[in-house]
């Protein structure tokens, strides 16, 4: 029987102080452990450590938002906080970034609106690919409706006789 997975997604809010970063890094790891992706609890938690010490020690409590995504192929974590730029301190330090990217797949950072988010990826490795459940097809016109049937009229108010009903074709 062959397994097929579904896409899954997380999201966690939090006020980021020093004493969350290692209660968030376990609410994640217990989410891929039970989404079957316990090979990578370990890259995770280090990425998600790597974004969230600096910020959590060179602020005073910075809502952030955690997302992570499981495609059936990729699995990608995303933190996003106020922008830097915005408070003037960068919250991410540079040998974060080389290390979160020695450990992924692909990573990456932007602005959007008044959050700064940095992502990683990691690629399921061959053995571990699963193909996403298939969605079935909309039904056919044909399928969805009937076709009709011919409509009886009142007799003596005006109108022909009824029509015969319609036939329909069997196959050819």
């Amino acid at each position: 029987m062959k397994h097929h997975a579904v896409s899954r997604y997380y999201h966690l809010d939090v006020e980021l102080v020093p004493e969350r970063v290692g209660q968030i890094r376990r609410i994640l790891a217990a989410h891929l452990r039970y989404w079957g992706l316990e090979q990578h609890v370990a890259d995770v938690s280090r990425g998600i450590g790597l974004l969230l010490e600096p910020a959590a020690r060179n602020t005073s409590a910075v809502r952030t938002a955690i997302e992570t995504w499981w495609t059936g192929q990729h699995l990608i974590t995303a933190v996003s906080h106020v922008d830097p730029a915005a408070t003037g301190e960068h919250h991410v330090e540079p040998h974060s970034l080389a290390e979160i990217a020695a450990l992924s797949d692909g990573w990456g950072s932007c602005t959007a609106d008044d959050q700064h988010i940095v992502w990683f990826s990691l690629r399921s490795r061959t053995e571990q690919r699963e193909p996403l459940v298939p969605k079935g097809p909309a039904p056919d016109t044909i399928e969805a409706r009937p076709l009709p049937r011919a409509l009886s009229r009142p007799v003596g108010v005006g109108a022909p006789e009824p029509a015969t009903p319609l036939e329909v074709a069997g196959p050819a």
